[in-house]
């Protein structure tokens, strides 16, 4: 199965990836890291709402974008997100283009994440233990994925200390990484149309998707 599809869509494996990323629980009682502990705190408020919530979840797509934009958001770094997946397309772009491509670029990923609130199940995850745990700033948070019906996932979150908070800015899923596929699919784009040709096709699907006829709750 691939993990990032072609023309900006996300495979499954990664959608259900940065869902866990907030969703997941530490399985022994022993103090984590704090890149870790970081990913435990935010975890227990989403695990909430996700419980409280799911039948709203299931018909109000509204509600689960406001959800992933208001809960997991404010933990990702999308500022170096944005220029790592742009690459030297984001040091040639204006003031303007980055503002503007960082905003559209998050609403594309905001997306993404609601759509994995449909598709966990059962599952745990195992973290594996790092050797750099005290002074180092960027470091690869490494875990694994267990459910009781398919193989493991290998599951890997680069995050980085922005001030007091450690912040995600990729996620590698079996050996591949969400920044090097965006990359890749970003660059075409440029090299076809432009950095505004990119920055209009994003806006278009962004809104394409918010357009799309919902059923909301009451």
């Amino acid at each position: 199965m691939a993990y990032l599809k072609p023309h900006f869509h996300i495979g499954i494996n990664v959608t259900f990836a940065l869902l866990l990323l907030f969703c997941t629980f530490a399985t022994a009682a022993e103090t984590l890291p704090a890149p870790e502990q970081a990913v435990q705190d935010v975890s227990e408020s989403l695990k909430t709402l996700l419980k409280e919530n799911r039948a709203r979840i299931k018909i109000d797509r509204a509600y689960v974008y406001q959800l992933a934009n208001e809960v997991l958001a404010p933990h990702i770094d999308f500022h170096r997100l944005s220029g790592l997946a742009l690459g030297k397309h984001w040091r040639r772009a204006s003031s303007a283009q980055k503002e503007e491509f960082m905003q559209q670029f998050q609403r594309l990923l905001v997306r993404t994440y609601s759509t994995a609130f449909r598709e966990f199940g059962d599952w745990s995850l195992h973290f594996i233990p790092r050797h750099n745990t005290t002074e180092a700033k960027n470091i690869m948070v490494r875990s694994e994925i267990l459910r009781s019906d398919a193989p493991p996932i290998s599951v890997n979150y680069r995050m980085h200390k922005k001030e007091n908070d450690w912040l995600v800015y990729d996620v590698v899923i079996e050996g591949i990484s969400l920044v090097t596929n965006y990359r890749s699919t970003f660059s075409k784009e440029v090299r076809r149309n432009g950095m505004k040709g990119l920055i209009k096709r994003i806006t278009k699907l962004n809104n394409r998707r918010t357009a799309i006829p919902q059923q909301a709750s009451r």
